[in-house]
C-alpha cells in the first residue's frame, strides 16, 4: 500500500490517496476513478512527497496506524459535513443523480451488495468508505 498526497486543480484541496502501488494510482487517474472528496473533480494531481525512510523498531508501524486512523476521522468528518446521508435509499438516491431524476449531490448510506453490483453495472461512480456510515441518533 502506498500513500500519496493528492491535490485538487479546482477547488485547492489537499488529501491523501491510498493505492496498491504507482502503477494502480496511474490506472485509477487515468479512468477518471479518482475524485476530489470536497468538489468531486477529477482533475487531481500528486502532490510533493518526502521520503518514506525506514526505521529500525515497530514505532513506524505505530505511527502509520495511528496515522490512518486520524486519516480516516478526517475523512470521516468531512464526508458528514459536505455530504447528504440517504441510509438505505443510497442505491435509489445514485441512480436519480445519474439519471437526472434530482439534483446532482455528494451523498452517502449503505446498499447491499446486490445493489452495489447494480451500481457499477450501471457505470455508477461509488466507492466503500472506511468506516460505518450508519446513523445512530
Amino acid at each position: 500500500m502506498i500513500v500519496f498526497n493528492l491535490n485538487c486543480s479546482d477547488c485547492d484541496l489537499s488529501f491523501e490517496g491510498w493505492f496498491e502501488n504507482t502503477k494502480d494510482y496511474n490506472k485509477q487517474i487515468k479512468q477518471g476513478l479518482v475524485s476530489c472528496p470536497s468538489c468531486n473533480s477529477i482533475q487531481i494531481k500528486k502532490g510533493l512527497m518526502a521520503p518514506n525512510v525506514a526505521k529500525k523498531s515497530n514505532a513506524k508501524i505505530l505511527k502509520k496506524n495511528k496515522s490512518i486512523a486520524s486519516n480516516v476521522k478526517r475523512l470521516k468528518k468531512i464526508i458528514e459535513k459536505e455530504f447528504d446521508y440517504v441510509g438505505d435509499k443510497f442505491s435509489e438516491e445514485a441512480k436519480k443523480i445519474k439519471y437526472g431524476e434530482v439534483k446532482e449531490r455528494a451523498i452517502y448510506g449503505e446498499a447491499s451488495i446486490e445493489q452495489t453490483k447494480e451500481l457499477i453495472d450501471e457505470d455508477i461512480d461509488i466507492m466503500p468508505l472506511p468506516f460505518s456510515t450508519k446513523k445512530t441518533n
